[in-house]
């Protein structure tokens, strides 16, 4: 990841993973992929008018996709990298 400043690295930071790209954009505060996460990878975001998903653990990721399949908004994207099994 490149450091382009710190609050452009701090977006970066909660917003990736290894294996998934979470587009805090598109996000519209279902939960649905913090609860379909089973290493609690991901976060709320959950203030008044401020609400989206956040990666909160971006080294649980083990790459199961479970939380890209969940997302109905289609927030967050798989980045091809191939997951481990462990």
């Amino acid at each position: 990841m490149r450091k382009v400043s710190g609050i452009n690295n701090h977006r970066l930071r909660h917003s990736r993973t290894k294996y998934i790209l979470l587009n805090t954009r598109l996000c519209r505060a279902c939960w649905k992929c913090t609860t379909a996460c089973p290493n609690g990878v991901i976060g709320k975001v959950d203030f008044l008018f401020h609400r989206h998903a956040r990666i909160d653990h971006a080294e649980k990721c083990k790459g199961c996709s479970k939380c890209v399949k969940a997302c109905p908004q289609g927030a967050i994207t798989a980045l091809g990298v191939r997951r481990q099994d462990n």
